[in-house]
């Protein structure tokens, strides 16, 4: 076992990842937050244009620079992921932003190899000051996160809409855990 097995967690915009990372973490496992609402939050309070529904390409960029800082930050053992580098690729590529250059950098930073996907739930699905999606662009982020990880030869394991404490468990049984 490696000294350090990065798990990730993904899916589109409300699909209950924060619910079951919030649980992992009560639980006491690492969990490295999501750094995409974070940096729009900074660049709001900023009134930056650097967001992605006005500058994606400078966006992702900075973004993808500061989740390479993000994944040497995890400690020993295991450790769950809110979002992956390559979720940050799929939305640069969905919007007609790919980047190449990063697409190849990102093949250096490995996470397990099983990554665990939130299916577009309507009936849990919410906005707020950074999650604006709707239903259709909620699916075609699904698809572009799906194909992905794909093109990076990650298993994609979806996870049942359930109760979060079904989830959890989901995601732990799939890792061998309790």
């Amino acid at each position: 076992m490696p000294d350090i097995q990065r798990v990730i967690v993904t899916g589109a915009p409300g699909t209950g990842k924060s619910t079951v990372l919030n649980l992992l973490e009560a639980k006491g496992y690492q969990v490295i937050p999501e750094m995409a609402r974070q940096l729009i939050a900074e660049q709001q309070a900023l009134n930056s244009d650097m967001v992605p529904w006005k500058d994606h390409t400078s966006f992702g960029k900075e973004l993808f620079k500061r989740q390479v800082e993000q994944y040497h930050h995890a400690k020993e053992g295991l450790v769950f992921y809110d979002r992956g580098v390559p979720d940050n690729l799929a939305y640069l590529r969905r919007d007609g932003h790919q980047n190449k250059e990063l697409e190849v950098k990102a093949k250096g930073y490995t996470y397990h190899p099983t990554i665990f996907l939130m299916p577009p739930w309507e009936e849990i699905y919410g906005t707020d000051a950074v999650r604006w999606e709707d239903r259709e662009l909620m699916l075609d982020i699904d698809r572009a996160l799906r194909a992905m990880y794909e093109d990076f030869a990650y298993k994609i394991i979806e996870v049942p809409k359930a109760a979060p404490e079904e989830r959890l468990q989901f995601i732990l049984d799939h890792l061998g855990l309790q």
